[in-house]
């Protein structure tokens, strides 16, 4: 054993020590950074020198950097924060549709039925008052066109979130793609034994993006590179990555490029947009047509056989209906039998052309239609939908309440579980950053202990400096 053997030992722990402080600097530096994961600087003895009498080391090297990560709890996270965002997205959109009914209220469409029904009753009180005819007339355009303007902000709703699936998928286009760059160069910079930990960290961080916008699955490769899953195909194979597309119609889905075939088990915020544009969102849409229907047929129905009377002395005529139909009908759905398209006839020029009157021979003073179409209020009607089929035997008031009560518990079930997921993807996320989340106290730690070993090998280097002096000066 020399001298010289002293001094590489210490000057091995000056090197092994400065390196570990430099690892500790990194940590702390990027303490807040998103996605980085706390690494550490492996310390290990040297191969000894072997004597007769025994081994004797030679210091201390640092054999690996390596970075604090539980692939389990990132599976666990990944799965969480998909649901919480799926369930976040479904939540807003709800508390959208629900603001769109707008009930209980003063002015939604309950209110507007109401005052029409009650605009009926009164004039079957008041047969021949031509204001309360005009008030027939106005609260019946004031239920068309909330019915239109109830289904021109679901129409906007829906368009919105076409917008946002297209701009989801665009935005997981552009994650599996780099995803799939960092799969690449994290296979070159590994392929020496190495481990490219920030490369792994940034690319890490991706794949957390693509599981709140899609959900997924991760396969890690042997060879440094992952595989990612989306409703069981594969997006990203090694350097590869193959696009999705949005192919936009009714119902909206999403495919590989090149292909018409849905992809399903799509989950995260895009799987939400789906289900509301596929779902949720034409559901309502479309109990809100079958109201309209109902109610443009069932008031045309009994208006149609009324009777009016104008001029002195009166003169009867055949009334006509009170809403718009197409005439003849169409092949399919009638467009004015919609919520979009419900309006009242054009024939419906002035307050003269509502009959409260059935028979002519009745005289004007009779209120048979006005009595009809006021007990439409609370009477079980076939509810019907643009094409004529039956959906449902309910009142009008009564079915459009379903919808409303149906909307709210939805809303309700979609807030719960936003509430839970979010819950959980935070558990999720601590547990996660429990092992790879840097702790500046720790760290700080670290670094005084790897200074004071640094220190103490610094001073060994003085020590064998002053034996080299002693042994220099023997025989002087």
């Amino acid at each position: 054993m020399s001298i010289g053997s002293i001094l590489n030992t210490a000057t091995a722990g000056m090197s092994a020590q400065q390196l570990a402080i430099q690892i500790a600097s990194q940590n702390i530096s990027n303490a807040e950074t998103p996605g980085y994961s706390k690494q550490t600087a492996n310390l290990q003895a040297t191969l000894p020198t072997v004597f007769p009498y025994g081994s004797v080391g030679t210091g201390v090297a640092v054999t690996s950097i390596t970075r604090s990560r539980d692939t389990m709890l990132d599976a666990t996270y990944r799965t969480a924060n998909s649901a919480q965002s799926q369930a976040s997205t479904t939540s807003s959109a709800m508390d959208q549709i629900q603001s769109v009914l707008g009930e209980p209220s003063d002015t939604g469409l309950s209110s507007s039925l109401d005052a029409f029904w009650s605009a009926w009753d009164n004039l079957a009180n008041n047969p021949t008052d031509s204001s309360a005819k005009s008030v027939v007339l106005q609260t019946g355009g004031n239920v068309a066109s909330t019915l239109n303007n109830m289904a021109r902000q679901l129409d906007a709703l829906d368009q919105n979130n076409r917008d946002a699936m297209n701009a989801g998928v665009n935005q997981a286009n552009a994650l599996t793609q780099q995803i799939a760059a960092y799969n690449k160069q994290i296979v070159a910079a590994e392929a020496g034994g190495q481990t490219a930990n920030d490369l792994r960290d940034a690319r890490d961080n991706l794949c957390d993006q693509l599981a709140g916008l899609v959900g997924g699955q991760i396969i890690n490769r042997a060879n440094g590179s992952i595989g990612v899953y989306v409703g069981g195909r594969l997006v990203v194979d090694g350097a590869s990555a193959t696009p999705f597309q949005m192919n936009d119609g009714q119902p909206p889905y999403v495919s590989f490029v090149g292909s018409t075939e849905p992809l399903t088990g799509i989950a995260g915020s895009l799987g939400a947009e789906i289900d509301l544009s596929t779902n949720r969102i034409p559901s309502v849409i479309s109990r809100l047509d079958s109201v309209a229907s109902t109610l443009v047929q069932s008031v045309n129905s009994v208006h149609s056989t009324g009777t009016t009377f104008t001029g002195t002395p009166p003169v009867s005529g055949q009334a006509g209906n009170f809403f718009a139909v197409t005439n003849p009908p169409p092949a399919g759905a009638d467009p004015y039998l919609t919520a979009r398209g419900i309006k009242l006839d054009p024939g419906m020029t002035d307050a003269s052309k509502v009959a409260a009157s059935g028979a002519a021979a009745a005289g004007p003073g009779d209120n048979a239609t006005a009595t009809a179409l006021a007990t439409l209020r609370s009477a079980a009607v076939s509810i019907t939908d643009p094409t004529g089929a039956t959906v449902g035997s309910d009142s009008i008031s009564t079915w459009y309440q379903s919808l409303v009560g149906d909307v709210a518990t939805q809303t309700s079930q979609a807030d719960d579980d936003s509430t839970v997921q979010s819950t959980l993807a935070s558990n999720a996320d601590q547990r996660r950053q429990s092992v790879s989340g840097v702790s500046t106290d720790e760290e700080l730690v670290s670094v005084i202990e790897h200074q004071h070993a640094y220190q103490a090998a610094a001073r060994l280097v003085t020590t064998v400096n002053d034996m080299l002096d002693t042994l220099l000066n023997i025989g002087q």
